[in-house]
This record gives C-alpha cells, sequence and structure tokens, in this order.
C-alpha cells in the first residue's frame, strides 16, 4: 500500500478523535476556558488596581518629573530650598514633553484646633498652577467649601479626614506651628477654606495646604521653593524627561526626579504585582498541563489497536506524532478562545463599570487605589495568555505523542 506523506489526512483523525471523545474533550477545554478566564480577569483586576495605585499617587504627592535640591526628599526641611531662576524655567519651556509646572514649597508643622493638633507636611502652592499637575482642585468637596484663591492669603484647604479628627468646619480658625528659616517657632492663624477628600488615606491625614505666597512670607525664605513638580505627556516616557532636563539644568545642587525615583516603594509593589502573577501562571500551566496529559494518554490507550493499524498500512511516526499534538492544539485553541470570548467582554464592562468595593474603603484608601477599581486589560496580557495555552499544550502532549509514535504494530495489533 502506498504510504500516505501528506499530514493533512490525520488533522481530520485528530478532530475526529476529539469528537468520538467530546465527554472527555470537553472537560478539558472547560478546564482550560475556567483557567484562561480566571487569569485574564485577576490580570485585569490587578493591573487596574495598579494603575489607579500609580495615578493616585502622581495626582496627589509627585507628579510625573521634580525638580529638588539634593538631600530634599530623604529630609523634607527649608534648608533644602531653591530659588527657581530663569534659566531653570527656561528649560523647562524648552522640553515639549512637559505639559505643565508648578512651584511647591513644603515644610513640616503642626496643626492645632480646640478640639487636638496633628503633625502634617505643609504644603505651600500657586492655586491655578497646581491645578495642572494635580487633582487636589478635583478632590475638593464643592459643597463644603472651597478650592484655594489667592496665593497670599490666610486660607487653608485640610482634608475631610483631618478636619474629622479636628472637629472644624469650614470658615473655622486653625493654627499652623512650624519653623522658619531661622529655625524659630512661628505660629499663625488661618481660616479653613474647604476640603478635599482623595483616594489616598494617608496623604489626606498628613498633608494641608496653603498659599505658596503666603507660606514664602512666613517662612522668610523670599521666592524659594522646595521643588518644582511637572506633569508630562506621558507617565512611561517620565524618564526620558528626567534625562533631558538633567543634561540641561547643570547646578550641582539640584536633582532631577521621575516619580519612579520618587517612589522606589510604588516601584516594587509593581514588581511584586508582576510576580504574583507569575505564580499564577505557573498554577494555571500546571493545570492545563495534567488535563490535557491525562486526557491524550486516555486516548492513546483506547486507541490502541486503531494506532497500530495505522503504523502497519505504512503510517510514518511523525504523522502519528503529529496527530496526537494537534489533538493537543485544538483542544488548547479551543479552551484559549472560549476563556477569551468569556473574560474580555467582562473585563471590558467592568473597565467602564467599576467594581465598587465601598464595603473596604479603609482599606482601599490605605493602598492608594480608591473604592472603584476599573479593570485593564492590554495585547500583552493576552499574547500571554496565547503564549501559556501554546507553550503548556506542547509540553503536555510531547510525552503522549513520543508514546503513540514509537508503538509497535506487532504489539497493538494483539493488544486486548
Amino acid at each position: 500500500m502506498k504510504k500516505l506523506k501528506s499530514p493533512a489526512p490525520f488533522m481530520l483523525i485528530a478532530w475526529r478523535n476529539m469528537w468520538r471523545q467530546k465527554r472527555r474533550s470537553l472537560v478539558v477545554i472547560t478546564s482550560i476556558t475556567i483557567g484562561i478566564s480566571a487569569l485574564i480577569l485577576l490580570t485585569g483586576f490587578m493591573n487596574g488596581m495598579m494603575v489607579q495605585m500609580v495615578d493616585n499617587t502622581i495626582n496627589t504627592a509627585l507628579g510625573h518629573v521634580a525638580i529638588h535640591r539634593k538631600g530634599f526628599r530623604t529630609n523634607i526641611k527649608l534648608e533644602y530650598r531653591f530659588i527657581p531662576e530663569r534659566r531653570i524655567i527656561a528649560a523647562i519651556d524648552r522640553e515639549d514633553r512637559i505639559l505643565a509646572y508648578a512651584p511647591r514649597l513644603t515644610v513640616k508643622g503642626i496643626i492645632r484646633s480646640g478640639e487636638g493638633a496633628r503633625g502634617v507636611l505643609i504644603r505651600g502652592i500657586d492655586p491655578e498652577k497646581e491645578k495642572r499637575v494635580s487633582k487636589i482642585y478635583d478632590y475638593t468637596l464643592k459643597n463644603e467649601g472651597h478650592y484655594l484663591g489667592d496665593p497670599a492669603s490666610d486660607d487653608i484647604l485640610i482634608s475631610k479626614t483631618l478636619a474629622e479628627k479636628l472637629d472644624v468646619y469650614q470658615g473655622d480658625r486653625v493654627v499652623l506651628m512650624f519653623q522658619d528659616r531661622n529655625n524659630e517657632i512661628v505660629g499663625t492663624g488661618l481660616h479653613v477654606s474647604g476640603f478635599f477628600e482623595s483616594p489616598m488615606g494617608n496623604f489626606d491625614k498628613g498633608v494641608v495646604f496653603v498659599g505658596i505666597t503666603k507660606l514664602q512670607q512666613l517662612t522668610g525664605v523670599g521666592d524659594a521653593v522646595s521643588e518644582i513638580t511637572m506633569l508630562t505627556a506621558d507617565k512611561n516616557r517620565a524618564g526620558t524627561v528626567r534625562d533631558r532636563l538633567s543634561k540641561t539644568i547643570t547646578d550641582p545642587a539640584l536633582e532631577v526626579l521621575s516619580w519612579q525615583d520618587m517612589a522606589p516603594n510604588l516601584v516594587s509593589a509593581i514588581q511584586l504585582q508582576e510576580a504574583m502573577m507569575y505564580v499564577i501562571f505557573v498554577i494555571v500551566f500546571i493545570t492545563v498541563v495534567f488535563s490535557i496529559a491525562n486526557t491524550l494518554i486516555m486516548s492513546i490507550i483506547e486507541r490502541f489497536h486503531e494506532l497500530g493499524v495505522m503504523k502497519s498500512i505504512g503510517t510514518r511516526p511523525s504523522h502519528i506524532f503529529f496527530m496526537v499534538m494537534l489533538e493537543a492544539v485544538s483542544l488548547g485553541l479551543l479552551g484559549l478562545a472560549l476563556g477569551l470570548l468569556v473574560s474580555v467582554p467582562i473585563i471590558t464592562i467592568l473597565g467602564h463599570t467599576g467594581i465598587d468595593f465601598s464595603f473596604a474603603l479603609t482599606t482601599m484608601r490605605k493602598w492608594g487605589s480608591g473604592s472603584v477599581i476599573y479593570p485593564v486589560i492590554g495585547p500583552r496580557d493576552i499574547i500571554v495568555a496565547t503564549q501559556i495555552v501554546f507553550i503548556t499544550t506542547f509540553i503536555a502532549a510531547l510525552y503522549p505523542a513520543l508514546k503513540a509514535a514509537r508503538i509497535k504494530p506487532l504489539d497493538a495489533l494483539n493488544y486486548t
């Protein structure tokens, strides 16, 4: 009998075998579908949570890029101040990737009311410029006061959380105490203009805002600032902007930092999330390997006689190997397609509606992600899931396929 040279007929045989063993094949496809769906959904949730943690930190405290005096990030003191000279501003203006910038003056101090006192960071801002680099204005509760206006006014903006602890209301007077440039204690009374509530619980507890001109007058630093915070067109390109500014700003006392430089703990959290996803990948990998391998081994045992006949009529071992591998890949692809068909629409819908975790508001605000998580899935995640399926199906099918290809016709024909 003439040997079949093309593997095409064995594709049909592989699909026929899947249909004949549809119950077992359905179990495998279902397990892959559930695994891929769970993987995509969990990846989307963790991606969304991490993106919001990063964005919320940037939108409240860091910005994308900032210029500081060296030492300021580790020791927030007035001595680490600098004058924003025209050449520094000109360097910022020349960088087309910078959308906006704002000066800040920050000192440590104490806020006091008739009911108590709290240690805080006092941040002097230019209210209008700050609107363009942070979301403090957006976080201001418009129905309970107003955002800062004149940078030289006697107003102060505090968080709702801090207001509740100090038992103060809009229009009440609080006292700020801090050290001026001569290390002398300064105390001043300010009126609460309004309240803000950000997704960052720890930020709300420890930061208050006043006009930068007012704080410069009280501390006696003139036109000096602690930092210049910038917003770029893309937070993922902040490192590029940092490097270009560093080459332009040659003052050895100053440093230009990206948000990754200023928040190493946040970068570590991102790396931890990626490590956790690898653990999940391994779990899915093991599940798929055992499901497919078990199905294929049982299939070969049940078709031992049939495979022997195929070898007897001249079927090449490579074609039998190909047939078994094709059966495994078909199972994997069907499971992958169904998994994506289930999970991607769900992620898309939840990406618009969000998942409300208001029941765990305190915990979510501690993490800085906010109470509503908007899952995010990207092409990279789909590609990773596809690679996992292909790799696992190949590994799972390798042993059964080799075993089938090495079947001896005489043994198979005598097999009962």
